[in-house]
């Protein structure tokens, strides 16, 4: 049975990741049906660090990619211009991965029956955790109240973008790839827990994972 996976949010980490996972899954002819999930459209705003050009704006974030790889032939996207708000919205897939700004949602990933991924960014500071994390760990995390962007606020005024949200997608891509794998039967890791920040490193977390 050919995975399913959807992936809910498409801002600089989850935009980025589709860019990296869909070439790489095609190139090595897995057969996988991707969703992308997200109700925002492109904004000027995003151009720069988010996977989007400025022929882009105005159209759905789920569009432009969903139609960038239209001409594919193992691997097969599809769009989807909601928000995730319902868990009725969850059923049915295999893989699914979170990358949004906001708790309500990442708590209904956390809560599905699927394997998942929540990946989380600010500045060049980032957090991984999926369904084998230590749920002490996962309950432990603060979450924010209201939506936060990936670059720390005022940031771009003052002519800095920082790529914690690149080094997020890149780890979910390798989650993502091995966890298709397994759906073929290989026998492959996935990365683990991690949090910590471009600049400083990896962040051991008090009293072990």
């Amino acid at each position: 049975m050919i995975p399913k996976v959807l992936i809910v949010g498409l801002g600089g980490i989850g935009s980025n990741l589709v860019e990296l996972v869909v070439p790489a899954l095609e190139r090595c002819v897995l057969n996988v049906h991707i969703d992308l999930m997200d109700d925002d459209l492109v904004e000027a705003a995003n151009v720069g660090h988010q996977r989007f050009t400025t022929e882009d704006i105005a159209v759905h974030k789920v569009k432009s990619l969903k139609d960038r790889f239209s001409a594919n032939s193992t691997v097969t996207v599809d769009s989807i211009p909601h928000k995730l708000v319902d868990s009725s919205q969850l059923i049915g897939y295999d893989i699914v991965i979170v990358a949004v700004d906001r708790m309500e949602p990442r708590n209904l990933v956390h809560d599905s029956s699927a394997s998942w991924l929540d990946l989380r960014c600010q500045g060049d500071g980032y957090i991984i955790i999926d369904h084998n994390s230590n749920q002490d760990i996962v309950d432990s995390i603060p979450g924010n109240k209201t939506a936060t962007s990936c670059q720390v606020e005022g940031a771009l005024d003052y002519q800095n973008l920082e790529f914690g949200f690149a080094m997020c997608a890149t780890l979910g891509a390798q989650w993502l790839f091995q966890s298709i794998r397994q759906c073929y039967g290989y026998n492959t890791q996935l990365p683990s827990f991690r949090m910590g920040n471009i600049t400083g490193g990896e962040m051991n977390w008090i009293g072990g994972v």
